[in-house]
């Protein structure tokens, strides 16, 4: 995920050995938590829900995966052209997962209208904010903050239907998950905070998890 090194490139304040390590084990926990949980949501989709169901969940599975693995491999890279390319990758992945959190949900919609027009407009807000990541890196940082947050919230525009088709559980842990993300986001602008990379971050693993839940329910 993205991180306060304003690069341009690799500008900013370094962080300290304890820090790299704090964020690490961040990272570590979060990845071995997905690797414990998903595969059970995975199977237990598999036997009780449709194909639709089970390859929303593994496109899901994919975003998690695919945001926490560069997120850890570029905040462990020292400073170099590396780790430069990977900050590319890395704050693209988080429209991956945004995305891949909405294909989770969309399959329980009742309304085939709803569930596409949801779809399209998740998928080609990430794939537009992935094209600015990977074609103007280091510049809109500050705007990209907005965009993750507008469309994480995008779902709002149908809290009707996504209220009707999934339990009362299920929405507010979703609620939940996005409120905490928001709240992380103080810590990710709040640069000269020590360990503030690493609590960024766990403010995201906490909402990952509470969307995890969510959509575990909604499944059970």
């Amino acid at each position: 995920m993205m991180t306060t090194d304003r690069h341009g490139p690799l500008a900013g304040r370094a962080p300290s050995l304890g820090e790299v390590l704090a964020d690490g084990i961040v990272h570590a926990l979060a990845l071995l938590a997905g690797l414990v949980a998903f595969p059970i949501l995975l199977y237990h989709a598999l036997v009780t829900a449709g194909l639709g169901t089970f390859a929303g969940l593994a496109v899901y599975a994919a975003g998690f995966f695919l945001m926490w693995g560069f997120s850890l491999a570029y905040n462990m890279t020292p400073p170099s052209a590396l780790k430069w390319l990977l900050r590319r990758f890395d704050h693209s992945m988080i429209y991956v997962m945004i995305a891949g959190t909405y294909t989770a949900v969309i399959p329980h919609l009742d309304h085939p209208g709803w569930a596409w027009s949801l779809g399209v407009v998740v998928w080609a807000g990430a794939a537009l904010g992935i094209v600015v990541k990977v074609a103007l890196p280091g510049r809109y940082d500050r705007l990209s903050i907005l965009a993750y947050v507008a469309l994480g919230w995008v779902g709002v525009v149908a809290f009707g239907p996504v209220a009707a088709a999934l339990p009362l559980a299920s929405l507010w842990l979703l609620v939940a998950g996005g409120l905490t993300y928001v709240a992380g986001v103080a810590f990710y602008l709040w640069e000269r905070l020590r360990f503030q990379t690493a609590i960024w971050h766990l403010f995201v693993a906490v909402a990952a998890g509470l969307h995890f839940a969510a959509i575990a329910v909604a499944l059970a």
